[in-house]
């Protein structure tokens, strides 16, 4: 993303395929099984079970079922499970405690600064920590100030990853760490720091890895995927199949460790990541519906620059989907995003922008992807949606810490209840000072057979300028001729759209009357949607048959009521 209009246009480029992806991942299941333990897909649906969503099917059925019988888990008010919902390092001590059979006594007075005793999960972390199961963290860090005690930080809702919860079992269990000469899985070598944990589950045949072939994992060997996090069904596959697995230990009670942890160094995102299925949009409504992304522009009058316009972006360049399943280039293609919903806040190092941003900290979770990956030169868009505060945060060049904080570009927030815009001439993790989110293609919507806001693109040259609802501008030229940030355009009515596949036509009707916003520079005609392993890319890429020429500008500042809210007439 480009910010600083004295660049060229040709320095100024947008790879917006990317990335990284992580969240459905499937923590253990054993090599028998590996695949058909699917995490990440929809919850099962059954009445008269003990909870709706865990089914007689199910491959988790069993364990889940072993696990509630002994009392080490259960289910929501509602009468669910939720098999898939990420597991916390305070949640993980109680089922490897109860789980596994260790005992202990917790001490009166709280060892760590964020887990006091009435927190309901104090005990079993007390335990877990002093029986060398997990370890805490130095205070001192961003967002983590000193007491008086000095009391360390155990970060109990920070979620916990198929390596840390090896790990976990290996130290709950006393097992010895296993360092063969040929390391088990292609993506766990023997300079990993889970490398020994990880080999000693697999040799106890508590966890098996998953077969080569999917997106990233050539062939041959098989992978652990160690940086996915783990889901309540499949922590209970591990622990179920650990409690058979030797006697349990003896712990002698002895005075906690913790990891010191280096101070705002930079750790790349995880090298492997499988490409995933999103995570759904949640309960938040996107802005109000008299928001202008979610206005209906099919009946506005075409600008009088129109023809100016859609020729500078390019009239037989073709229209591409910037999103889709699977890797292009060995990254993810397209913009993640991850809800969260009671995330502890962490701080925010803005590098490039900050005092156009809006200062942290951010519910940002140590595992949030980040566009293109590890490697990524681009853009590294983060996006965050707080469902339980329905509030947007987005990151333009964002890094994370291994301290749990992140360095970002420069950072933006939205409440999604209200029509705010950002102060005129403020970027944000977009060049045009807009959100994100709102203008991602997502599969949940073109699923239910209908998007009712407009898409984000981009063009390859704009002008110096910006139109509402756009701040921000990113073209270096006063030629008039060229489109400005903001820019809305939609396809043509009389363009044919009944041939195309479902999937499409929900996308290019959409196109009709909503259009889509132009909103950063890149490749001309380039649509942006969220990485999502249900895309058929065979199918999207039918979209190349339409040209710019089929598009035309709209005139949409009639429907502007202030010029400093998005609310339209």
């Amino acid at each position: 993303m480009q910010r600083i209009t004295s660049l060229t246009a040709g320095e100024r480029k947008h790879s917006l395929w990317l990335i990284p992806v992580l969240l459905i991942a499937a923590l253990y299941a054993s090599k028998a099984t590996a695949q058909a333990a699917q995490a990440g897909q929809p919850d099962s649906t059954c009445a008269g079970q003990r909870y709706s969503d865990v089914c007689p099917g199910d491959w988790s059925y069993q364990y889940v079922t072993d696990l509630s019988n002994l009392g080490v888990v259960s289910g929501y008010d509602d009468g669910t499970f939720r098999p898939n919902n990420s597991v916390t390092r305070g949640q993980i001590m109680k089922m490897v405690i109860l789980g596994i059979g260790l005992t202990g006594t917790p001490p009166a007075t709280p060892t760590f600064s964020d887990v006091p005793t009435t927190y309901s999960l104090f005990p079993w972390i007390e335990i877990g920590v002093t029986g060398g199961i997990a370890n805490g963290y130095p205070c001192g860090g961003p967002g983590e100030p000193c007491d008086g005690q000095r009391r360390p930080y155990f970060r109990p809702n920070s979620v916990v990853t198929r390596g840390q919860l090896a790990k976990m079992i290996v130290n709950a269990r006393r097992w010895s760490p296993v360092t063969p000469s040929a390391p088990t899985f292609n993506d766990v070598s023997a300079n990993n720091p889970f490398y020994g944990y990880v080999e000693s589950v697999a040799a106890h045949n508590i966890i098996g890895g998953y077969p080569c072939g999917s997106s990233g994992e050539p062939c041959p060997g098989s992978y652990f995927r160690p940086q996915n996090s783990s889901t309540r069904a499949q922590a209970c596959k591990i622990i179920d199949n650990s409690r058979g697995s030797g006697p349990v230990p003896t712990y002698t009670p002895g005075p906690p460790t913790f990891t010191a942890v280096a101070t705002y160094t930079p750790v790349a995102t995880p090298t492997h990541q499988p490409g995933v299925t999103a995570t759904p949009t949640g309960s938040c409504a996107i802005f109000p519906a008299d928001n202008i992304w979610n206005r209906n522009i099919a009946a506005l009058p075409t600008t009088t620059l129109s023809d100016s316009y859609i020729a500078s972006i390019g009239l037989n360049v073709p229209l591409h989907p910037d999103f889709g399943s699977g890797l292009w280039n060995n990254e993810p293609i397209g913009i993640p995003f991850i809800n969260v919903a009671g995330q502890p806040p962490v701080p925010i190092y803005f590098t490039d922008y900050g005092s156009q941003s809006d200062p942290g900290p951010y519910p940002v979770p140590t595992n949030a992807p980040v566009e293109g990956g590890p490697a990524s030169t681009g853009d590294r868009h983060a996006i965050v949606v707080d469902q339980s505060t329905c509030t947007l945060y987005e990151m333009y060049r964002a890094f994370p810490n291994a301290d749990g904080s992140w360095n970002a570009g420069s950072g933006a927030l939205w409440q999604l209840g209200s029509n705010a815009l950002r102060p005129d001439g403020w970027t944000s993790a977009d060049a045009a000072g807009l959100p994100i989110f709102p203008g991602l293609a997502r599969y949940d919507e073109v699923a239910s057979g209908v998007i009712r806001h407009a898409l984000r693109f981009t063009a390859n040259i704009t002008q110096q300028a910006h139109i509402w609802p756009a701040r921000h501008d990113a073209g270096s030229s006063n030629n008039s001729a060229l489109p400005p940030m903001g820019l809305r355009v939609r396809l043509k009515a009389n363009v044919d759209i009944s041939g195309y596949p479902t999937q499409l036509r929900v996308i290019l009707q959409a196109l009709k009357d909503y259009g889509m916003i132009l909103a950063d520079n890149g490749s001309s005609w380039s649509i942006s949607g969220a990485t999502d392993e249900r895309w058929d890319n065979g199918i999207l890429h039918e979209i190349n048959s339409l040209r710019g020429s089929d598009f035309e500008a709209v005139d949409e500042s009639g429907l502007m009521i202030d010029p400093n809210s998005a609310q339209s007439r």
